[in-house]
């Protein structure tokens, strides 16, 4: 989980939980409250000590718990596209092999999803999915949580709005040019959302 959205999370929690404007908690924690917009906006990472410091000003303590990462959450499933599109050491980029194997990533990620209740969605991707440096790729995990929470009227995380998360200009899941017109033709609306042209039957398992 990228450590931006991490603290994000935290902070949020914490004002929920005491009922707190972001003024006020700053004005308990003795920062400023730009400090607080922008760590809860996800553009500031917040250190282990900020955060320990906000959660005692707030009458708690910050623990750390290890958890096992679920195989099919949003970002297990970014961690294996990471794994699989980085260029070997010779800085050759992936074989169609490993694209592909990146692909099956998430086909499989968008399965787990669509086979899971409510509650279990939002276990899968509560969890932000860690930015690849791939926009495309980036945008398209995006784009199935959103499309998925559509599906199941669940809300679509935070994270999923992450300026990272938009490809500009469109980014088409084949290299095909002759496809390109059909997948913008069929691509599902938060697909088109984020910039990525994939046509339905694409999306479908193999």
């Amino acid at each position: 989980m990228e450590g931006k959205w991490l603290a994000s999370n935290v902070v949020r929690d914490l004002r929920r939980r005491k009922g707190l404007s972001q003024r006020a908690l700053a004005r308990l924690a003795g920062v400023p409250q730009p400090t607080i917009s922008e760590i809860e906006g996800g553009r500031r990472e917040a250190g282990l000590t900020l955060l320990s410091n906000l959660a005692e000003a707030c009458g708690l303590s910050l623990e750390i718990n290890l958890v096992t990462l679920d195989r099919y959450s949003a970002a297990a499933t970014s961690r294996r596209i990471a794994q699989r599109l980085h260029p070997g050491p010779d800085g050759v980029a992936p074989d169609p092999a490993r694209v592909d194997g990146a692909l099956r990533a998430v086909l499989n990620f968008r399965d787990a999803l669509r086979h899971s209740e409510p509650d279990e969605i939002e276990r899968l991707i509560g969890a932000p999915a860690t930015v690849t440096g791939n926009t495309g790729w980036d945008a398209f995990l995006a784009a199935v949580v959103e499309d998925e929470c559509a599906r199941k009227n669940v809300s679509p995380p935070r994270w999923t709005n992450d300026r990272r998360r938009f490809a500009k200009p469109f980014w088409y899941l084949s290299e095909n040019q002759a496809l390109h017109e059909w997948e913008l033709e069929t691509a599902p609306a938060a697909f088109i959302r984020h910039g990525v042209l994939a046509a339905a039957a694409e999306l479908e398992s193999v």
